[in-house]
């Protein structure tokens, strides 16, 4: 069969960016198994690819066409739906992606066929062939993880737990077709690796320790490292919530980076307390290419640590900011501000960060749907605009002030801390050439207010 891959436009300040870019790997995995299978398959990135959906669904005639997303492209994703609908009924749409796993319900006001509830490919490729009417298929009931329709209603198949190793070995055409693309700031060109599903811990407001069912799973050291081996990209972001997790796993991936000789830079998340407790593993990292470590400091005092169930305490936090910036790795803090703050803690927020030597991103403290933190907050949440779950938006009301003013400090703080890191080498990329892509983005987005 004939099957489109869409990953619609980004939703959000990213959007006007091209600082932060990452190859649509979800798409390459689905395009890889369904090569492997026997089908043609057509990634479109509307990110980059401006061809209006009508055109391009008239160049390739899809039997299928695969959407996947964020939660803040939810809306987006049900709106490609009804359009491909409205071109060809015959058209067999299916959802996926992070969001769809969890939130799958979100879905069912939709016109979709189907949606994909897992990250593996072995039951995907069983739906496509259920699809294509192969003498072969297996029962539709038989399928896990997958939602459809069963006289009028929606009927859920059962999930199963995943493992990443069971994951095909990449076809990684699209990418190297349009690697110029892909960055984080100064690391360009940057490959992707999946390397896990879920997570160990269990931070409240954190949606991705969720899935998979709560299982924690990552590939074998030897299949990661084979696949950084044979990836050509020089910068290598390893896409798991927390690499640095496994003691032994890592010192194994130290041993066989260095056996095979490979000479790249990663990018990897990681968590303070396993930092600041392993500092001699941490500069054998170093030696092997680590550059960048994303760490979820979070905040800077043990109640508000606890608040979030991070298990880590102000002191590890220090100390791993200390050792990150000793052995030279650039140190990528992740901060949350929350709506209990008052003007003075976003002072003191600021003050904390500009001491220390850290490249800040600060996220407003938002209850994602799907974290364990959401029934809490669900029926205070000042709007279920899915498009406002971005990290950015204040969508619960805060207690010192009000929404205007909270987005105000939010924004200031951010601002103040930009301008106070804006010399720092990984910013060397923001030039003019940044201002002409923005400029290029808004006329995209007005392009697409009139043609989809």
């Amino acid at each position: 069969m004939k099957i489109l891959l869409i990953k619609p436009e980004t939703i959000g300040i990213f959007s006007y960016t091209n600082l932060v870019d990452h190859e649509p790997l979800e798409l390459e995995y689905l395009y890889t198994a369904l090569k492997n299978h026997g089908h043609e398959a057509f990634i479109y990135d509307r990110r980059h690819d401006l061809t209006p959906l009508k055109k391009r669904l008239k160049q390739f005639s899809p039997e299928v066409v695969c959407i996947t997303g964020y939660i803040t492209q939810e809306k987006l994703m049900k709106k490609l739906t009804r359009l491909i609908k409205r071109f060809d009924s015959n058209i067999t749409v299916i959802i996926g992606g992070s969001h769809a796993e969890i939130n799958y319900s979100n879905f069912f006001d939709s016109q979709t066929d189907y949606i994909y509830l897992l990250s593996g490919m072995e039951y995907f490729i069983k739906l496509i062939d259920f699809i294509g009417h192969k003498s072969s298929a297996v029962e539709l009931e038989q399928i896990c993880g997958i939602c459809y329709r069963e006289e009028g209603k929606w009927k859920v198949n059962k999930k199963v737990v995943e493992d990443p190793n069971d994951l095909p070995e990449v076809d990684r055409t699209y990418f190297y077709r349009n690697r110029d693309r892909y960055r984080y700031l100064t690391f360009h060109p940057l490959a992707l690796i999946k390397n896990s599903y879920s997570c160990k811990n269990s931070c409240t407001f954190c949606y991705c320790t969720n899935r998979n069912l709560g299982k924690y799973a990552c590939k074998k050291v030897e299949k990661l490292v084979n696949e950084i081996m044979t990836t050509d990209a020089p910068n290598i972001h390893i896409t798991d919530d927390n690499f640095l997790t496994d003691k032994e796993y890592l010192q194994q991936f130290v041993r066989l980076i260095r056996e095979k000789k490979i000479d790249k830079k990663y990018l990897v998340y990681g968590r303070a307390d396993f930092i600041a407790e392993n500092e001699e593993l941490m500069a054998e990292l170093k030696d092997i290419g680590l550059s960048l470590v994303m760490v979820g400091l979070e905040a800077t005092t043990d109640k508000e640590l606890e608040g979030y169930n991070k298990e880590v305490s102000a002191r590890q936090n220090e100390e791993c900011v200390r050792i990150l910036n000793k052995l030279d790795i650039i140190c990528a803090g992740l901060f949350i501000v929350h709506q209990d703050m008052s003007k003075d803690e976003f002072k003191a927020l600021y003050k904390w960060i500009k001491a220390r030597n850290i490249i800040p991103t600060i996220s407003v403290f938002t209850p994602m749907q799907g974290a364990a933190a959401y029934p809490k907050y669900k029926n205070r949440l000042l709007t279920l605009d899915p498009r406002k779950q971005d990290l950015f938006h204040c969508i619960l009301k805060p207690k010192h002030m009000s929404v205007m003013r909270f987005t105000y400090e939010y924004y200031k703080l951010s601002i103040k801390l930009a301008w106070a890191r804006r010399k720092a080498p990984l910013y060397a990329s923001i030039n003019f050439g940044s201002v002409i892509f923005i400029l290029k983005v808004l006329l995209i987005k007005l392009r697409r207010i009139f043609v989809i």
